[in-house]
Parts: C-alpha cells; sequence; structure tokens
C-alpha cells in the first residue's frame, strides 16, 4: 500500500527540536525527504555531504520512528555537469559518492533535479507570485507563465542539444554506482514543464522526454519522481502517465500535489490546497495503486495558512490527515474486494 511522506526544507529547523519529529509521527508521517543542503557547508564544498551529517540526521530520524526514504541533490550542486563545464566531472563525482553514501545509511532513493531556467539567471520573475485568493484567504502559488514562453534567447544560455547529452551523460555515470549501492535515481522533471523559460532551454518537461531518457539510459536504477502537478500543468493526461510509468516500474517517489489551470490551456496555474484544484487526487492514488506503486507519496510544496507557523505545521498536518483519509478509503476497498 502507498506510504506517506513529508519533506525538509533546506534547513536543519526540523531536526534541531526533536519535537518537530515527533510532530511528524504524530500525524502519520513515517519516511522524510530531505535535501542534502540543509547541512552546514554543503554548498561551500560543491555539494560533498559529510558523513557525520548524514550520520546524525539518520539516527535523530531513527529515534522518532523516521525513515530517510528520498535524499535530494538539487539542480544548482550539479550545474556545472549539466552545463559540460570544466568542473563537470569534480560534480558527477560528489554526487556518486552522495549515492554510495545513500546506500551506506539504506537510503533508497537519490534525487535528481535537471538543469532548469530558474535558478540559471538572476532575474526577478513577475510570473511567480503568492496572493491571498484561496479559500478563506490563504496564500497559493500563483504562476502567470504565458509572457515568458517565447523570448529571445537569454545570453548564455545552454544549447538543447547539448544540455540533454550532458543530462544523459550524468545519468549514465551515476546509475551504476546506484545499482551497486541499491540505491535507485528518482529523477524530478521540470518545473515549471515548458521547453524554454525567459530564452532559456528545459529538456526534461514531457512524458516523450522521460521515455528518450529511460530508452537511453536503461539502468533498473534510472527512475522517476512522479510530480502530479507539474505533469498536470503540462497539460499532458496524469492517469496515462502513471499507467505508462508505472507498469514500467519507473514510478518510485510520487510528489501528490494538486493544481488549478494548465499552460498550454490557461497560459498560467496555480499551487493549490490538495482538495480545490482541478484534479481528482482520490482517482490518482487509485490509479497509483492500480498499478502498484507501494512507495511513498508526499504533499510537496507548503502553501500559506495565516495562522501557521514557519515550517508550515498546520498546512502539513491538513495535507497529511488529506492524504490519509485518501489511503484508508483505497485499504478498504481492498478489503472489500
Amino acid at each position: 500500500m502507498i506510504k506517506l511522506g513529508s519533506r525538509f526544507p533546506a534547513t536543519t529547523a526540523w531536526v534541531d527540536d526533536p519535537a518537530n519529529l515527533r510532530f511528524l509521527k504524530q500525524i502519520g508521517i513515517d519516511y522524510i525527504d530531505f535535501n542534502f543542503s540543509m547541512f552546514p557547508g554543503y554548498r561551500e564544498s560543491g555539494a560533498v555531504v559529510n558523513r557525520d551529517d548524514l550520520a546524525r540526521l539518520v539516527e535523530a530520524l531513527d529515534e522518532a520512528g523516521l525513515k530517510a526514504q528520498r535524499a535530494n541533490n538539487t539542480s544548482h550542486d550539479l550545474q556545472a555537469a549539466w552545463l559540460g563545464l570544466p568542473e563537470a566531472q569534480r560534480a558527477v563525482d560528489n554526487a556518486c559518492r552522495t549515492v554510495e553514501l545513500c546506500g551506506e545509511f539504506g537510503i533508497p532513493l537519490f534525487g535528481l533535479q535537471p538543469f532548469g531556467a530558474v535558478g540559471f539567471a538572476e532575474f526577478r520573475d513577475p510570473a511567480y507570485s503568492n496572493p491571498p485568493s484561496g479559500r478563506g484567504g490563504y496564500r497559493e502559488l500563483s504562476v502567470d507563465i504565458a509572457p515568458h514562453l517565447d523570448m529571445p534567447e537569454f545570453p548564455g544560455a545552454p544549447i538543447p542539444e547539448e544540455l540533454w547529452d550532458n543530462t544523459v551523460g550524468v545519468c549514465r555515470a551515476i546509475c551504476p554506482v546506484a545499482e551497486s549501492a541499491g540505491v535507485r535515481i528518482a529523477m524530478h522533471g521540470n518545473d515549471p514543464p515548458v521547453a524554454s523559460l525567459h530564452g532559456i532551454p528545459q529538456v526534461l518537461t514531457s512524458f516523450e522526454s522521460f521515455d528518450r531518457l529511460f530508452e537511453e539510459v536503461p539502468s533498473p536504477a534510472n527512475a522517476m519522481c512522479f510530480c502530479v502537478g507539474t505533469r498536470y500543468e503540462s497539460g499532458q493526461d496524469v492517469f496515462e502517465g502513471i499507467r505508462h510509468f508505472g507498469n514500467q516500474d519507473r514510478i518510485v517517489h510520487v510528489h501528490f500535489r494538486n493544481v488549478r489551470g494548465r499552460i498550454p490551456r490557461d497560459g498560467r496555474y496555480a499551487e493549490v490546497m490538495p482538495d480545490v484544484g482541478e484534479l481528482d487526487m482520490y482517482r490518482v492514488a487509485k490509479a497509483l495503486h492500480g498499478v502498484g506503486f507501494a512507495g511513498v507519496m508526499d504533499y510537496d510544496h507548503v502553501r500559506g495558512i495565516d495562522t501557521d507557523d514557519p515550517l508550515g505545521r498546520t498546512y502539513i498536518a491538513y495535507c497529511v490527515g488529506h492524504m490519509k483519509g485518501i489511503v484508508q478509503s483505497l485499504e478498504s476497498e481492498a478489503v472489500e474486494q
């Protein structure tokens, strides 16, 4: 049956106080998805993971009855490799060593984020805003993306073909190490899922691009984080994607995010609370269950509820309760059948 997880942002705040971890356990979380950039000095070191930092995190989670399930390398950590810069080999070597550490500590998934336009260049993006426009005035993430799609080439932007070749090269280097370590790669597609943003190309934006990646790097370690919200934003059929990749055992983690709006149809979208978007999230979970997905899903991004604390506990508890109710319904249906 589907399991429930929670995400840690790039901060140690969740583990600084053991009560934070107890809170997650108390509301029904068993698995944790974290970014290596939460560790002090990680980014400054060139994305080198300190073994002692990882050991302390795993120990703290274990004491709370939690387990690290997906450890994430951000797009920035492999920027030199995505772009084919002189430091590319060092970045790949560091990522491979990190994968080995994941295997050593029993962390089954290594999250990869592809090269993305957001973060490549310094620009103020008026497309993104957090208006108090949700139910009761909570803050949705509103993205008016249409004006930023067909723009002239951004100075210094990579060439799409080279960007693709570099992406394949990174996966070809990491996957054998992952196989040996007993780890699978959970590759997240570009978000937002568009081929060009601000004149900067992106290459992992569609089901077809994931198919191509799995064809060119057929390793059993090569898999995906199926981001429901991103895939819906793209205009593609979420349920067909679940059937297609789930039946290939390529879905190893799920971001259970609902949205309103589709880029091809509306030129905009909003990240919303899980029960008010355009997707029927029960149908999404049922489709995942139908292809035998028994991995972890989490609520993805935290939205702004007025009375929430900086960690977003109220919103997280709401989303976890929503997911738990859906999973329990699926379990009940399975028993009745």
